[in-house]
């Protein structure tokens, strides 16, 4: 099976019609960029083949372009010799189109050849599937390997039975195993075994039935346990409520708390003694740190007297250095101000000499833009009048275009009369000329073309009528005058006698607009300043070139009397002067007021420029030169200042602190004597020594005494005992209240009763459960007998199939070998150890994959049956050298059957070669009836 031709219409992104062009036997490959329509193509090739034209479902509707639409998809190819043709309109006025050489089918019966066709069965609702599925590869579906259906693994054994003698067990067995599973399938579902049915719903009554059986022996339970926790709160309820207990309890808290008070009296009086005691502590530290305060400050103030005079002595050496670097600071800056009015002197006799280069250049710049404003506005002048040439020329590009389709509308119209006229032809002997007329005038010799009834008289003859037989005559007759008319009526509109005059006048026009574009360019080109081509920013520009000028004219006038003014001859006698009244003079002189030798006045201005600079770099050196002495000076005198600055506030410093010593002393001695201090002293220091005494008998009496605070926490524990006892006899109560309602309510209620009627009924779902398991059981080891047989019996004929895929599979992996299950699919590969399929990487993974798929088109090819391959941006995980032996295996393939590649890596599918396949847009899809 060969694709010769596929077209498709409203179909996702192709609103449009569009072909697949290039398409033909062996390899194809479309390489395009991403979003082109690659997988769309795939898609619509996967409808016409499997989908029905008639289904409403809902993949179905997605084929719809944006906007919505009715998908249309026609696809030819060759089978067997045979030219075919496949044509599906989806949705709106859906239809089945095949043509299979001789034979055509239309809807239902169309669908149902091409299912018989391609081995296809029904899948789903408007969807056929089978091996076909695994062939049309789309993007992302190579990366793992075909999932088959029931359909498609049919297909695979019977490619293989072909080439097996016989197959033992054969259609019967497959029949038993079918009736086993669905009965199997009552009981339990197909992926995960678990109950189903009639069984789960026993298993669901048999847990009910023994939650109910439990739920009553916990109730029983629980009714035991509050019988006896209902004796036990009893008995403890009595012996809380005893009144001997009660009385001793409270006897004990009372004693405790008479203790507790007596203590707390005799805490606060050693409280207040200790209190006393730190009293005259403190008193008598104070007075000892006075003192000791009273000698330090002695001491500072003997050393800060030394300091200060030590000081004294230095500040007066360095007052006299700073002096000296005053005075020479001062005659540094003497230097530098005359050194920088000799420098100002060069610089301005440099300025005026530059001012007069300045005028000059002015000068020259006015006289060029004189020279662009000529140009400019000679090129305007050129343009207008081009321009008023080309408006006095009234035919146009569209007027032409009319008189154009006027003549040929009227050499149509009478084209078409003159061919349904009858031609007449007339060959006279030589003594019969003006003896035949033609409507009363003599017949002319040779072929006329007649198109209205025409007389011919014969002298001595007779009369003849001939009468035109052309169809449509008066209507071919009135177009003809009509297409007169409306020439007539152009060309008058042009001002034309015939449409020669109106092409010659249109030719005159077109050199006209050629020459106002050579106009225009010039004027463009004559202005500088022009930023685009419109009218009004070229006459803006001409406009600006005009005020330029004008400004460079009072500029230069505004220069020459600001330099007249400045060069005064009060320059003459500083640096450089003699340069600035020697450009004075230039600039007077009739030469240049004239322009004559200009030139030489540049260089001689030049030179003086020259001169005047060199003045001024020199004064500018010896300035600086003064300068960088007057900041050496000023440096060294601000050292000998900041020196000088820094030792008198230190003296002053020194002195502050001295006198605030003093001042302290002074303060501390008229509040109170050395004297009186001591006194006090010795007086305190008796006192502490009687309150310490005291603090020791206090202490000494509290020896033998219970600590305060463990009297205190065992008031606190037997007050919480004796509120804790209340606590429990309430709950106690209440407990004991709640129990025998409990009990009550129980031993009215049935209870061993509805324990029975419920053992009863759990033991006879049980035994439905059982019978259940055992049928389930018998089902199941019967279906994994006849499932082990029929495996073995699949694994006979997987050799071919292996033994089809082995020589891919060796170029692209050497020396492996390859492992398939019962359901078509790889599942090891051995290259050295044996290695699983999901354990490979995703580059391998997609190799593998599409190795298989060759395959199975392979089989179908060996077994006369259609075949193609279609990948859709396969192999994208590859490295260089395994894309290369897979472009070999695909090439390879591709001699037998049909591949078609379609990719976004054209550099990198460029080396596999085959035919190069293209999308063109195509005015509608070609139908074949």
């Amino acid at each position: 099976m060969i694709l010769t031709d596929l077209q498709i219409e409203g179909f996702r992104r192709f609103a449009s019609p569009v072909r697949l062009d290039g398409l033909g036997p062996g390899l194809n490959v479309l390489a395009a960029p991403n979003e082109a329509g690659k997988s769309t193509l795939l898609a619509a090739l996967k409808a016409v083949l499997m989908v029905r034209s008639s289904s409403k479902a809902k993949p179905v509707k997605d084929l719809q372009p944006y906007g919505g639409g009715a998908p249309h998809v026609a696809v030819s190819f060759t089978w067997k010799g045979m030219d075919c043709h496949l044509e599906k309109q989806f949705i709106s006025k859906a239809f089945t189109r095949l043509i299979l050489g001789p034979e055509r089918f239309e809807g239902d019966q169309a669908e149902e050849a091409l299912r018989n066709l391609l081995g296809l069965e029904e899948a789903s609702k408007g969807e056929a599937a089978g091996l076909w599925s695994a062939l049309l590869v789309g993007q992302g579906e190579s990366f793992a390997q075909p999932d088959l259906n029931q359909t498609g693994q049919d297909s695979l054994r019977t490619c293989l039975e072909h080439g097996v003698d016989h197959a033992t067990g054969g259609a019967a067995a497959s029949a038993v195993l079918s009736r086993v599973r669905d009965r199997l399938h009552l009981l339990q579902t197909a992926k995960s075994g678990q109950p189903t049915g009639k069984y789960k719903q026993a298993l669901e009554q048999e847990a009910q039935a023994q939650a109910c059986l439990q739920d009553l022996e916990n109730r029983r339970a629980a009714l035991e346990e509050d019988l006896a926790a209902l004796d036990q709160a009893r008995r403890a309820l009595r012996e809380q409520e005893g009144p001997e207990r009660k009385a001793q309890d409270e006897a004990e808290l009372l004693a405790l708390r008479q203790l507790r008070d007596k203590l707390r009296v005799a805490d606060a009086e050693e409280q207040a003694a200790r209190a006393a005691l730190a009293t005259v502590t403190h008193t008598r530290n104070s007075i000892c740190d006075e003192q000791e305060r009273r000698q330090e400050r002695r001491e500072t103030q003997r050393k800060l007297e030394r300091e200060a005079a030590e000081m004294q002595h230095d500040l007066q050496a360095l007052t006299q250095r700073t002096a000296q670097a005053r005075q020479r600071y001062e005659e540094s800056r003497t230097q530098r101000e005359q050194a920088e009015q000799q420098q100002q002197a060069a610089r301005q006799a440099l300025l005026a000499v530059s001012r007069r280069v300045t005028v000059l250049q002015q000068r020259a710049a006015l006289d060029r833009s004189k020279q662009t404003l000529h140009r400019a506005e000679a090129a305007c002048t050129r343009l207008e009048q081009a321009r008023a040439v080309l408006a006095a020329l009234l035919v146009d590009e569209g007027l032409i275009r009319r008189v154009r389709k006027a003549v040929r509308e009227q050499d149509a119209a009478q084209a078409a009369l003159n061919a349904r006229a009858t031609r007449l032809t007339v060959t006279l002997q030589p003594e019969a000329a003006g003896r035949v007329l033609l409507d009363g005038a003599a017949c002319p010799q040779g072929e006329m073309v007649l198109t209205q009834a025409a007389d011919v008289q014969v002298e001595g003859i007779g009369q003849f009528r001939i009468t035109p037989a052309v169809k449509d005559h008066d209507e071919a007759l009135a177009a003809a005058d009509t297409a007169r008319q409306q020439l007539q009526s152009v060309l008058h509109s042009a001002g034309c006698q015939s449409a020669e005059d109106a092409e010659t006048l249109f030719e005159e026009r077109r050199q006209a607009e050629t020459r106002v574009a050579e106009a225009r360019a010039a004027f463009v080109a004559s202005l500088p300043t022009a930023r685009d081509e419109r009218d009004a920013t070229l006459f803006e520009a001409l406009a600006t070139l005009r005020q330029d000028l004008s400004d460079q004219v009072a500029a230069l006038e505004r220069e020459q009397a600001a330099f007249e003014q400045d060069c005064q001859p009060e320059f003459a006698g500083a640096p450089g002067g003699r340069a600035a009244q020697t450009a004075t003079e230039t600039v007077r002189s009739p030469e240049a007021e004239s322009g004559v030798q200009t030139e030489q006045t540049e260089a001689t201005l030049q030179a003086l420029q020259q001169r005047a600079r060199q003045e001024e770099e020199r004064a500018a050196r010896v300035a600086d030169e003064a300068r960088q002495t007057e900041r050496t000076e000023q440096a060294a005198y601000n050292a000998a200042q900041n020196l000088q600055d820094k030792a008198e506030a230190e003296l002053r410093q020194k002195q502050t602190e001295r006198d605030q010593v003093g001042r302290e002393l002074a303060v501390s001695a008229a509040r109170e004597s050395d004297d009186a201090l001591a006194a006090r002293a010795a007086e305190t220091a008796q006192a502490q020594a009687q309150a310490e005494a005291h603090v020791q008998a206090l202490k000494a009496g509290r020896e033998t005494e219970q600590p305060l605070s463990v009297v205190e926490t065992r008031i606190m524990r037997r007050e919480q005992a004796l509120e804790n006892t209340r606590t429990s006899i309430a709950r106690l109560r209440e407990e004991i209240k709640e129990r025998e309602t409990r009990v009550r309510v129980a031993e009215g209620g049935g209870l061993d009763e509805k324990i029975a009627e419920a053992g009863r009924t759990a033991s006879r779902l049980k035994l439905d459960c059982e019978g259940y398991e055992r049928e389930r059981a018998a089902l199941a080891l019967l279906d994994q007998t006849l499932s082990d047989a029929e495996k073995t019996q699949t694994e006979r004929y997987l050799a071919p199939l292996v033994r089809t895929l082995q020589p891919a599979f060796s170029t692209v992996f050497p020396g492996a070998s390859l492992e398939m299950d019962t359901g078509f699919g790889l599942c090891g590969l051995t290259r050295r150890t044996a290695e699983e399929f999901g354990r490979l990487s995703d580059g391998t993974r997609e190799q593998i994959a599409v190795l298989v798929r060759l395959g199975f088109a392979e089989l179908l090819h060996a077994r006369q049956s259609p075949a193609i391959l279609v990948l859709d941006d396969a192999l994208s995980f590859s490295d260089s050298q395994r894309l290369e032996l897979m472009f070999d295996v695909l090439a390879d393939a591709a001699t037998r059957f049909q591949i078609l590649v379609l990719t976004c890596r054209a550099e990198a599918f460029a080396r596999l070669g085959g035919r190069p396949l293209s999308l063109r847009p195509i005015p509608q899809i070609t139908e074949r009836r």
